[in-house]
Parts: C-alpha cells; structure tokens; sequence
C-alpha cells in the first residue's frame, strides 16, 4: 500500500508542476526532453550503476523497454499538445480513463477476479473522472479542426498501452528490484534520445533555443517521474492488490489530489459537479479496496 500511496502523491505532483511550468512560460518539450535524461541518472544512482551494457541488449525484456521508451515521450508531447489544442479538461479525462484498458487486458489475459462489487466501482470511478473534470469542456471543444478531434482518443490508447505494457512485464520478465531499475533506465533512457534527436533538429533549425530554465524545471520533474513509475511497478507486485485494483485507484487517486490542489492552492472554482465528482472518486477508492479483501 505505501509503493501504491508514494505512485500516486509522485504523479499528482507531476500534473501539478506542468501546470506551474506553463504559467511561466516554460518550453515544456525542452522540460520532457531533459526530465527524461533526469530520469536516467536518478535510476542510476538507485540502482547503483548504469545497467545497459552487452548483456542487457539481449535480455528478452530489451525490446519491451525500446517501446516504452518511445510511448514515454510520444504520450507525454500528446498531453501538452491536447492540453494546449483540445483543452486540460478534455485531455485529463482522456488519460485518466486510460485505465479501463489494462483492467481489461488483466481481466481476459490474465483471468483476474473481478466481482460485483470492483465493477461497482470502476463505474464509479468512471462517472467521477467524468464529473471532477466536467468545468468548461463545451467551452474547450469550440474551434477545433477535425483533425484534432482524435487527439483525446490517441491520448487515450497510448496511455492504456503504457499502462498494460508496465503490467506485462511487471507479470513476465521483472523478478528482482535490479531488473525493474534496469528495465526503467532503459525506457526512460530512449525516451531521452528520441527526445534529444528532435531537440537537436529543432536547435539547428532554430525553432527552440537553450534556457536553463527548462534545464532546472527538467531536473525538478524527472526525479519524482523516475520514482513514480518505480513505485506503481512496485504496487504491482503486491500480493494482496491485483492490476484491476491499483490501477484504478492510482488513476482516480491522482485525479483527486491534483483537483483538491488547484482548489485549496490554485483556488480554482469548482462546479457542484466537481464536488461530487470528488466525492465519488473516494467512494470508488473504497468500493475498489474492499473488493479486493
């Protein structure tokens, strides 16, 4: 429950900081591309030295790790993207019932017990995304192209993806704290390059330059990221919670502690639908806890 807890806090502080680093104006795809960097160093130093080397090539979760590299920075630039052409409301919605896809991956594939009561409260933990970010959708759908009406829906398969390629190799190839530390420098270690490559275009083209800014607000991001994937691999492995319990909860857990802060820090005003949204992601946490005892 603590590796559960420590996921969740870990992601709603990076909701929050992208938020912060948008009011001041941040390049938020400089902020990725060196976040993922952060990323690795932290893994590093965690496990205690750099884990990719000739034998690592060939370990039969490698391949895994080159995809998840890949969806790290091609998710993360989708949701600055939506954030900024469809809307945050639409967009957070989007990634956070991103988790109704590995629940039913872990539920066919796998044969994870879901009873009555865990549907309950994935229902509800569905209306209360809903409801949390119901303020303003309308206004935020006005003026799109067509094109970018897909946007939310690419957010939303690439976030599931994530999700149940994390659960997969959790399940299949991760025995010890050294393998999960080695396969997540690796992920995080080509969403780095990745990143960088198309840094280093757009720096010869001149359509980003350098600031230290970005730099700092890449360090401030990426030691928390690292830790927060860390940590929901480590709930994962808890006997006493199956994937179709954390992973809902992790979700609608994030999604309340990032609203009750932009309403207490912030001082965001909220709907009467927000409030009970909130209310239901509670219930939902509970209905999905007891179902699991």
């Amino acid at each position: 429950m603590t590796a559960l807890l420590l996921s969740i806090v870990l992601n709603s502080y990076l909701g929050v900081a992208f938020s912060i680093f948008d009011r001041y104006k941040m390049d938020l795809f400089q902020v990725i591309v060196y976040n993922y960097w952060t990323c690795v160093i932290t893994g590093t130093f965690v496990l205690g030295e750099f884990p990719i080397g000739s034998t690592t090539l060939h370990a039969n979760w490698f391949p895994l790790a080159i995809l998840m590299g890949t969806l790290f920075i091609v998710v993360f630039n989708l949701i600055a993207i939506s954030s900024v052409r469809v809307g945050v409301t639409i967009t957070q919605t989007a990634n956070k019932l991103s988790f109704i896809i590995p629940v039913l991956v872990s539920f066919f594939m796998y044969q994870e017990e879901v009873n009555a009561l865990k549907i309950v409260g994935i229902a509800v933990a569905l209306l209360a995304v809903f409801l949390t970010t119901a303020k303003n959708a309308d206004e935020e759908k006005k003026g799109l192209h067509h094109w970018e009406y897909f946007l939310p829906f690419i957010l939303f398969i690439g976030s599931g993806i994530i999700d149940t390629l994390t659960k997969y190799v959790q399940r299949t190839f991760i025995t010890t704290t050294a393998t999960a530390n080695a396969y997540l420098i690796s992920g995080f270690l080509f969403a780095a390059v990745w990143g960088t490559l198309a840094l280093g275009i757009l720096f010869i083209l001149k359509k980003r330059t350098f600031a230290w800014k970005n730099l700092l607000a890449g360090i401030i991001l990426g030691v928390p990221n690292y830790f927060s994937i860390y940590y929901l691999i480590k709930a994962l492995q808890h006997p006493g919670l199956s994937s179709t319990a954390i992973l809902p909860i992790n979700n609608i857990g994030v999604l309340f502690l990032v609203s009750v802060f932009g309403l207490v820090v912030l001082k965001e005003h909220l709907s009467k639908k927000n409030y009970i949204g909130l209310g239901l992601t509670l219930a939902a946490i509970v209905l999905i806890f007891i179902s699991e005892q």
